[in-house]
């Protein structure tokens, strides 16, 4: 099974937030045959049984376009659940068949830039998303698309328009969370938190796969403002509205760290790499070695993590930026760090990409290069609190004339450290 990766640095993937307001296109049938319900839930039971009956009326009919969209749309969305990318992949197919019989068909045309996108191909999604737009301007889903795109390729200004038709032609859970990513790109977390909460009141209680989903990300926001209890609770939210769901049990785990349960933080970490491993999972679970001292274990989870980071290349869009970060952070191999950081920024230039790009310079020693991608991971005005003590670091090693002099690893517990200060003070001692 190949595993879905989430983006890198994005909030994972806001275009499943819009899922569920684009379920009834492709469900009206026609005056010839009876048409698909209407998804009523999207527990882990309801998905499979949707699933089955997608299924069930393309092989009575394999020119059933409105019934194969459903399956693609139901396919994603277990992407998500089950964090297999082969879901994805079998999406994509879906819909190109729909597509190669039928050209026109606009239900199709405007999942298949969701399709890309969670495959990462961005400049891809983009440019499917403004097709869209072309044939229908007033499809709030469009822009949800092409705004999507956009945030992971660096064109902020272009993504953030986005975000803003969107939400004024439908105001609802799927806008409301993307104007939040957008606030919370720009360092304006109270606002991202308000946003986030507004998207999860408006995510019907029908619908338990998406609420955990907008619960998770409320914890991630409370957690970046530190204040981990009230993150536990929405992770704990997300955990009761749909039982195991991979962000919930993730932000549990992130809490349990945050709180110096390193053990605890270990097993939960461990049981979600066991059941769908990637290559964040086996880094974190490493990082959690090194803090309690297993060095070797460590050492074996990084290795792990770039294996899994190539092999997630041959079913998606290969993402040399996240690798470059990983390797840069756990001081492993800086010059090829610096390569693929490098390869990466050709093709984008979000703030993320240029925050590896200027990690990997610092830690191959070229300090003026560094800042200078540390000031466009910054134009933004993130406070994502990697950026912030990446930078510092880079400020600090300017100051004294030598990278060497920095303590290089402070940065690299982010997942569970929520004050930068307290990373930033520690840095040249």
């Amino acid at each position: 099974m190949t595993r879905l990766r989430p983006y890198a640095g994005s909030l994972v993937a806001l275009m499943f937030a819009t899922l569920a307001a684009g379920w009834a296109w492709s469900l009206r049938g026609s005056a010839e045959k009876p048409a698909l319900p209407l998804v009523q839930g999207t527990s882990r039971e309801e998905l499979d049984a949707a699933e089955q009956l997608a299924r069930a009326r393309i092989a009575a009919d394999n020119t059933d376009a409105p019934g194969a969209v459903r399956l693609a749309e139901i396919l994603l969305r277990k992407a998500r659940v089950d964090t297999d990318a082969g879901h994805a992949i079998e999406a994509e197919h879906v819909l190109e068949n729909v597509l190669d019989s039928q050209p026109g068909d606009y239900s199709a045309l405007r999942l298949l830039g969701a399709v890309y996108l969670s495959q990462h191909r961005f400049a891809e999604a983009a440019a499917v998303a403004k097709r869209a737009i072309d044939v229908n301007d007033h499809d709030a889903w469009n822009y949800g698309m092409f705004g999507d795109a956009n945030v992971e390729l660096g064109r902020y200004d272009a993504a953030f328009e986005a975000f803003n038709t969107m939400v004024r032609l439908r105001p609802d859970a799927a806008s409301y969370a993307r104007v939040a990513y957008a606030h919370e790109l720009q360092g304006r977390l109270g606002e991202a938190l308000r946003h986030m909460q507004m998207a999860a009141e408006a995510t019907g209680a029908h619908d338990p796969e998406s609420l955990a989903w907008h619960h998770a990300q409320v914890g991630n926001i409370l957690f970046q403002m530190g204040r981990v209890d009230e993150a536990s609770r929405e992770f704990a939210r997300a955990q009761h509205v749909f039982p195991d769901h991979p962000y919930a049990r993730a932000g549990l785990a992130r809490v349990a760290a945050a709180r110096g349960a390193y053990e605890r933080a270990l097993g939960m970490y461990r049981a979600l790499l066991d059941e769908a491993p990637t290559p964040e999972l086996a880094a974190t679970v490493g990082d959690l070695l090194a803090a309690t001292g297993d060095a070797a274990g460590a050492e074996r989870m990084y290795e792990r993590a770039e294996v899994l980071e190539r092999e997630g290349w041959e079913s998606e869009e290969p993402q040399p930026a996240a690798l470059a970060r990983m390797l840069a952070e756990r001081g492993r191999d800086p010059n090829e760090a610096v390569s693929l950081a490098e390869e990466g920024a050709r093709h984008r230039s979000d703030i993320f990409t240029m925050d590896a790009l200027a990690w990997a310079y610092f830690q191959a020693g070229r300090l003026s290069d560094a800042h200078k991608a540390s000031v466009q991971a910054r134009r933004t005005g993130s406070v994502d609190h990697r950026i912030l003590c990446h930078a510092a670091a880079i400020e600090k090693a300017l100051e004294v004339g030598d990278s060497g002099r920095v303590d290089r690893a402070q940065c690299r517990f982010e997942l569970w450290v929520t004050e930068p200060e307290t990373q930033i003070a520690r840095l040249g001692r």
